[in-house]
């Protein structure tokens, strides 16, 4: 029963755990998707106020081709043409203080909005490098959670596997051992030729090291025929 409940409870820890590391690569991903979204906001608004700028140039440009033509028109006494031109000027001259107060303004604004995206940036490379470090981390918990069945984790089972088959491979070689020794002690002649080849009486079969000295005993022999 205390094996069941820690089982249990096991189980019960592991799908917690589960569930907290999937909210969180859940969250983190909705995250990376804000400071994404945010990027592309806040490159559209600088795209937004280089357009701006641009406009502002021109402004500018139509601005001063406007007065020196309307110069001209009074030059030649086209007041007409000149006051036309003027209120052209006084149009171009209100549009250009709003673009400037905006873009002064928009200038400020993109200078915090650009801090404050960095510093979300800095906090979701922190939240990812954490979440890899949990997951790793959880993996090698895993390596040494309680198995499914004896309470131990899978490296202790399979380390008690290993020594057990070791065990047995050892206990198989010495039953061989004793096999081979009862297996002699049964056969008469197996004793025989065991005890001829420790020199106990004539030996069964022919051994090499006699051979050998045959061999080196008919050395002299040899050596005077040939003589």
């Amino acid at each position: 029963m205390n094996q069941l409940k820690a089982l249990f409870l096991a189980s019960a820890e592991e799908s917690r755990g589960n569930q907290s590391l999937a909210l969180l690569s859940i969250n983190t991903r909705t995250a990376a998707a804000s400071v994404r979204t945010a990027q592309v906001a806040l490159a559209r608004a600088r795209a937004e106020q280089q357009q701006d700028r641009k406009r502002l140039r021109q402004i500018n440009t139509s601005l001063e081709d406007l007065e020196n033509r309307a110069r001209n028109a009074l030059l030649k006494g086209l007041e007409p043409l000149a006051r036309e031109a003027a209120e052209a000027i006084a149009l171009l001259e209100d549009e250009k203080t709003a673009l400037e107060k905006a873009i002064h303004s928009f200038d400020n604004e993109l200078s915090g909005l650009t801090e404050t995206l960095h510093r979300a940036q800095s906090r979701l490379r922190a939240l990812k490098r954490g979440e890899r470090t949990v997951e790793v981390r959880d993996q090698i918990q895993k390596a040494q959670s309680l198995g499914s069945s004896t309470g131990q984790s899978a490296l202790a089972v399979a380390e008690g596997q290993l020594e057990e088959i070791s065990r047995k491979q050892e206990r198989d070689q010495l039953a061989e051992q004793e096999f081979k020794a009862l297996s002699a002690a049964d056969n008469p002649h197996a004793v025989i030729e065991k005890l001829g080849d420790a020199g106990c009486g004539a030996p069964v079969k022919t051994r090499v090291d006699d051979v050998l000295a045959r061999l080196k005993s008919d050395l002299p022999l040899l050596l005077e025929t040939s003589i």
